[in-house]
């Protein structure tokens, strides 16, 4: 089985490895570089053959002032977003995304066709690979932008916890109207503020505006139906804020167990 994987990221590496697992021939297209990883990106189920061992710790998840969904309409403006993890859990164990990136890196990185992708590359690459998983942003593939909808939401970052005396290995989600941030992490080595774009512009009651280390585009939805022979998983090929990088792993992998299988599905009458 020969299998085509757009995007070296940890998505596309995940993928990968799931097509290894499985005994498929390994093409990755993207360019020969690390993705950086910022902030506290964490997997929330382990990708067997690279997490071997216990959960890297726990996290705690705190909603300030609010619920879930009062924690939605003061981030998105809509109760209905849906947000990485379920929140209305205590808390979550984890294992660390950099650690399993760099063993996927090194497992993987000889499979790297050193190109970037167009939209009209990918009729051809369909018909020379039995399966094509892509990680990378759907937007830049798509064949209609001006007719398909793209939906995310920026968010500017702040490298530091910002709740005070914050404890270790903790998500604090706020949903007050009187604080200008909206999520303050401390995650084993990493600190990261979510703010609001308009939170770093003047208005009147909040605290203090701050200057972003960063500003990121969460992707939220598509209308993109674009090469519908294309395996779509990870955040940005899938377009969806919810989706994780162990997502990639266990998406490709049922997928190409269920490929194997087809012969099987069709004897049953």
């Amino acid at each position: 089985m020969r299998v085509a994987i757009i995007g070296a990221g940890p998505a596309g590496l995940a993928a990968a490895h799931a097509a290894s697992n499985v005994g498929a021939a390994i093409k990755i297209y993207a360019p020969f570089r690390k993705t950086p990883q910022r902030g506290p990106i964490m997997l929330h189920r382990p990708i067997p053959g690279i997490n071997t061992e216990q959960p890297y710790g726990y996290v705690r998840q705190i909603v300030l002032g609010g619920s879930i969904l009062d924690y939605r309409l003061r981030t998105y403006g809509d109760v209905n977003i849906a947000i990485n993890g379920d929140i209305l859990e205590p808390g979550f164990h984890t294992w660390p995304v950099r650690a399993a990136y760099g063993k996927m890196w090194d497992l993987y990185s000889k499979c790297i066709i050193d190109r970037m992708l167009y939209p009209g590359d990918i009729d051809s690459i369909c018909k020379e690979n039995d399966l094509v998983v892509n990680t990378a942003p759907i937007r830049d593939l798509c064949l209609e932008p001006r007719r398909h909808v793209f939906r995310s939401f920026p968010v500017a970052l702040v490298f530091k916890y910002s709740y005070p005396d914050q404890p270790p290995n903790t998500v604090i989600y706020n949903a007050r109207e009187d604080i200008d941030w909206v999520r303050s992490s401390r995650i084993f080595e990493d600190e990261v503020t979510e703010y609001q774009i308009e939170s770093t512009k003047p208005r009147e009651g909040y605290f203090s505006l701050v200057e972003p280390d960063l500003v990121i585009h969460k992707p939220l939805s598509t209308t993109c139906d674009c090469h519908p022979r294309m395996l779509r998983t990870g955040r940005f090929g899938k377009w969806h804020n919810e989706t994780w990088i162990d997502h990639a792993y266990y998406e490709t992998l049922t997928t190409l167990v269920s490929m194997d299988r087809q012969a099987e599905w069709d004897r049953v009458k």
